[in-house]
């Protein structure tokens, strides 16, 4: 007998992902009695909405995607988006959290459903008791839940906080059944996606833009570089262009993270370890901070997935710290330093000349 996770197609325009795509295939299509949840999050620009969205369109399920607004607009807005996707004439008016969550089961009860809210941290960060009322609502043994088969996805962006949903004594750990973290793509798949088949030209397209499939499609309208030739002209038509989103984005990335207080702090860190100060104490050095200081910051970039820890290979209790995003380590290494002089430059082209480093002197 054929289940909905056999016939569930992955969609023709979307690259990779088969995992990710399977997984949740998997899950939306539990026959199994009793609502369940499940956590997808990931970095901002890995394509989270598209699949979601897709899963919905291709289920027939439902999608919410959170504003950062008040509470109270949120509900309306969860209201009207339910009331759109149930063909009612005008949209449901919910007093409380707990009648959305109810409701949202009962989406599932005749067979299972895919109910996914997207942008999940935006809905918390306006009303702090939501993962609590969240875990009453799917509760063991209570009745909406038992007689749902809704398959609710929280989604969001905010890796420091999608990162303790689950964690410790949060209201919602041991309660959901997958936790699913888009990732980057890596180096090879990153080639292909960009089309660039001379390893040498996609060895430097990934040091710059690494392996965020956003960074293609929306934020350089899918400019790729030509062949090796052209990759100067393509670096400053692109990362180095005021007028490319592409140019603030690794300022942005640090900004969209909630839990980062003091941006100037978490900056210079970066900016160490794109330095080459790839030790505690040596990126205490650089910022002028004690090695101790800087426990914090660094566990808060890698809960971010901006920062790795990699431990010494032949010293014990040692580590070392790599920049997790290569856009990250360019716009340090490269861009912060001169970055007054790009905002205003007519000339590109000599301020990328000056950042490359002098050519070895020959024998």
């Amino acid at each position: 007998m054929r289940t909905l996770v056999d016939v569930l197609g992955k969609p023709d325009d979307m690259f990779d992902r088969d995992v990710e795509w399977a997984e949740l295939a998997a899950f939306v299509s539990d026959e199994r009695a009793g609502a369940t949840l499940g956590v997808v999050s990931g970095r901002r620009r890995q394509g989270k909405t598209f699949l979601l969205r897709a899963l919905c369109e291709t289920t027939g399920g439902f999608y919410f995607a959170a504003d950062e607004a008040t509470d109270g607009e949120s509900l309306h807005q969860m209201g009207a988006a339910l009331g759109a996707h149930l063909g009612l004439p005008s949209p449901l008016h919910f007093e409380s959290w707990h009648e959305v969550f109810d409701a949202l089961l009962a989406l599932g009860k005749d067979h299972p459903v895919a109910v996914v809210i997207d942008e999940f941290p935006y809905l918390v960060r306006a009303n702090p008791a939501l993962p609590s009322i969240l875990q009453n609502a799917i509760a063991p043994r209570r009745a909406e839940r038992e007689g749902s088969r809704s398959r609710l996805l929280l989604c969001g962006s905010a890796m420091s906080f999608m990162g303790t949903l689950l964690a410790g004594n949060a209201p919602l750990r041991g309660r959901a059944g997958l936790e699913l973290v888009v990732p980057t793509l890596d180096y090879q798949l990153s080639a292909q996606f960009w089309n660039v088949t001379d390893p040498a030209l996609a060895i430097k397209v990934h040091a710059i833009v690494g392996g965020t499939p956003a960074y293609r499609r929306e934020f350089v309208r899918d400019d790729t570089p030509a062949d090796a030739g052209d990759f100067d002209n393509w670096v400053m038509r692109t990362v180095l262009n005021p007028a490319s989103p592409l140019f603030r984005e690794a300022r942005y990335l640090l900004a969209a993270e909630s839990e980062l207080r003091d941006l100037g702090l978490y900056h210079s860190v970066l900016a160490a370890i794109a330095g080459g100060n790839t030790t505690r104490g040596g990126i205490a050095t650089y910022t002028g901070r004690k090695s101790g200081d800087l426990a914090h910051p660094l566990n808060v970039l890698m809960d971010c997935d901006l920062v790795r820890r990699q431990p010494d290979a032949f010293r014990d209790n040692q580590s070392t710290y790599e920049i997790a995003e290569p856009l990250i380590t360019f716009y340090h290494a490269v861009m912060r330093p001169i970055w007054s002089d790009l905002a205003h430059s007519r000339n590109p082209a000599r301020l990328w000349e000056r950042s490359e480093p002098p050519s070895p002197p020959t024998s």
